[in-house]
């Protein structure tokens, strides 16, 4: 047996003798009771776990989207306004690489006041939802994308606006203050109803 740099190298006939005494230890049957305790228990696969969160700002309010919900970020693109489509909560629409993709109102869908000016060099588009089904809002600022545990969600409160309170699912608690933590379905539902 040698050693180097803290790992131990043995010889084949050695770990098949180790493997030999192992299968041949008698456990004792305090010791097989907790084992099969512990497999018969059922997984907590999320305890502890994280998700990543897209945060990001509009209306002056901090909302989050689970990162997986959204196809990518891009710099303000022009807005075509589509005729006979007077909805508020529908925009139009906006060409990305080569791509034509629908444009909804973030603060008109959820009922958030339209005078918060952003800063033109923050603003950001983003693009919501599965492939042939999206939809891009603008948001005044992008924070990025933050890891957040599960057990740090918190039910988002009776007292949350009615627009807001039918898309936010969860509050959640970050480093510079709360979150909405929005469901994608129930803004993409919104914004195909608008388009209608």
């Amino acid at each position: 047996m040698t050693e180097s740099n803290d790992i131990t190298i043995t010889s084949q006939a050695e770990q098949e003798r180790t493997l030999s005494k192992l299968r041949q230890a008698r456990l004792a049957d305090s010791a097989v009771a907790e084992q099969t305790m512990a497999l018969a228990a059922p997984l907590d696969r999320n305890q502890g776990s994280t998700i990543p969160l897209l945060c990001f700002r509009v209306a002056g309010e901090r909302f989050a989207l689970p990162a997986a919900s959204v196809e990518r970020v891009f710099l303000v693109a022009a807005v075509r306004r589509i005729p006979h489509r007077k909805r508020a909560a529908f925009r139009g629409m906006v060409a990305h690489e080569g791509e034509i993709l629908l444009l909804g109102s973030f603060e008109r869908l959820l009922d958030l006041p339209t005078t918060v000016t952003a800063n033109a060099h923050e603003a950001r588009m983003v693009l919501l939802g599965p492939a042939g089904r999206g939809w891009v809002f603008e948001a005044n600022s992008v924070d990025g994308v933050m890891q957040v545990k599960k057990s740090d969600l918190r039910p988002a409160p009776g007292t949350v606006s009615r627009g807001m309170g039918s898309a936010t699912r969860f509050l959640v608690s970050l480093r510079d203050g709360d979150a909405s933590l929005l469901d994608p379905e129930t803004l993409i539902t919104g914004w195909e109803a608008a388009a209608q």
